[in-house]
């Protein structure tokens, strides 16, 4: 058995991305676990919740409890029962505990999931107290990742420097619609497909291949009166084109897009103010889906280890 609490030293640290990685990690590996999150603002409506009970529902996994009113967090007698009966249904029990570094007072490894700033993580550690069994600092810029592992590296228990991740930054392309409030050239599909970089499709001295070949999960912005760069840029790396200014796109376009599932969305803004347009888009991009927590189990593998995360589930 493995109850495994995790706190985290501030909002928006990674725990609930975290909890989903451990279970994905599970999953693969033929394990039952369970989730719970003992308590929450709102106990039927929380997001954290909702997102991982349709994580385990994809997952086979147990259903997960309702969480208990935050305002009763002063009693851990009903949560300290739920983790009892969720001991005897999974080999596996993850914990979301609170955002204060300091654990809910119920028997378990404690993992601290640090934001990226290192200011403080000294007294984060030292407040999740005697169970610690690791350390991850999530979302550290590229450039500083190599700095923050060094200053970490005495520490007694595996600790895990985990880089900003495109993956873990990407909104859909229906949110990408929204938000350049663009229409649907076709019946959309794909529409849940990750949206990583934007490419801009000009005048562009690369052959097509080689330009929009470099990168997946790409979005190629570009006027709607150039079907040439339309249809270089329709490869398997490109999720959707965004189609600007006046005019309508040739049936030419519409008949391949259709064929190789390709969403054409279309604004009428020109290229130039549609790319400006993009700016706040980041805010809509949400770590609750399921593709992003097996990409979030990706990257605990690579940066604390398998047999540091093994030692861990066991």
């Amino acid at each position: 058995m493995a109850v495994i609490q995790i706190v985290g030293n501030q909002p928006g640290a990674g725990k609930t991305s975290l909890a989903a990685a451990l279970l994905v990690t599970a999953a693969n590996a033929g394990r039952k676990a369970a989730y719970y999150k003992p308590f929450a603002d709102g106990p039927t409506t929380d997001l954290d919740v909702e997102f991982i009970s349709r994580l385990q529902e994809s997952l086979g996994g147990l259903a997960v409890p309702a969480p208990g009113n935050k305002s009763d967090a002063g009693d851990l007698s009903n949560a300290q029962a739920a983790v009892s009966r969720l001991e005897s249904e999974a080999g596996i029990v993850v914990i979301e505990g609170p955002d204060a570094s300091t654990p809910y007072a119920i028997q378990s490894k404690v993992i601290l999931v640090h934001g990226p700033a290192q200011d403080g993580v000294s007294a984060s550690i030292a407040a999740a107290g005697p169970d610690l069994a690791a350390i991850i600092v999530n979302a550290v810029p590229i450039h500083r990742r190599d700095e923050v592992a060094r200053e970490l590296a005495g520490q007694s228990v595996p600790v895990a420097v985990i880089p900003e991740s495109r993956g873990m930054l990407t909104v859909t392309v229906e949110q990408l619609a929204e938000h350049l409030g663009g229409q649907w050239v076709l019946d959309p599909v794909n529409i849940d497909a990750p949206v990583e970089r934007f490419m801009i499709g000009g005048n562009i001295m690369d052959g097509g291949p080689t330009y929009f070949n470099r990168y997946p999960n790409q979005a190629v912005i570009t006027r709607v009166e150039r079907p040439d760069i339309q249809m270089a840029s329709m490869c398997d790396k490109t999720c959707c084109l965004v189609l600007t200014g006046p005019g309508e796109p040739t049936e030419y376009i519409k008949a391949e897009a259709l064929q190789r599932e390709v969403p054409l969305i279309q604004v009428r803004t020109n290229t130039h103010e549609t790319a400006a347009a993009l700016a706040g888009l980041l805010d809509k991009a949400d770590a609750r889906t399921i593709a992003k927590a097996n990409h979030f189990a990706g990257l605990l593998e690579q940066y604390l280890g398998a047999e540091a995360l093994e030692l861990l589930l066991s």
